[in-house]
């Protein structure tokens, strides 16, 4: 095994047992995901396909991942939906962020996380950058996997 793939079965590794801790919405159908690409004209990259179909959503101690679940109408949900997330931002944000780009959570203050969802090969890694006062689409990540287990830790830098 070379150091890369040692490192990404160790992220792998953390990533799954942060999301085994949180509260999940349960996974998403191919039905669910298809739609929701379909309403925002993007597809979601690969790893992010997973965690939805894997988890749907998530929300941990000091984390959100935005995705999708059933809604059961009774209240407000606990977890953020990407749809509804991406829609609300794009009406504020179209003059000058693209629509390939998926908000998928925040740090609890002014700072956005949204996902590249640029058509790219089928196992490329997926760039996740930042949106905020003074960050102006700082890549803070190129993996997903990274991406939660960074946010989780309190660790990304942005």
């Amino acid at each position: 095994e070379s150091f890369k793939e040692i490192v990404m079965t160790t992220i792998i590794e953390e990533y799954e047992s942060i999301l085994s801790k949180a509260s999940i919405a349960g996974s998403a159908t191919d039905e669910m995901i298809a739609s929701a690409e379909q309403q925002l004209a993007i597809r979601f990259p690969a790893p992010y396909r997973k965690f939805l179909k894997k988890y749907g959503a998530a929300l941990g101690v000091g984390f959100e991942i935005a995705g999708l679940y059933e809604s059961s109408g009774d209240g407000s949900p606990m977890w953020e939906h990407v749809v509804k997330k991406s829609e609300q931002f794009r009406r504020f944000t179209k003059e000058y962020l693209p629509a390939t780009l998926v908000p998928i959570s925040d740090d609890g203050c002014e700072v956005v996380f949204y996902i590249n969802a640029e058509p790219l090969p089928e196992n490329t890694a997926c760039s996740i950058l930042a949106y905020g006062p003074g960050i102006d689409g700082e890549v803070v990540t190129s993996s997903f996997e990274e991406f939660v287990v960074k946010l989780a830790n309190g660790t990304i830098e942005a």
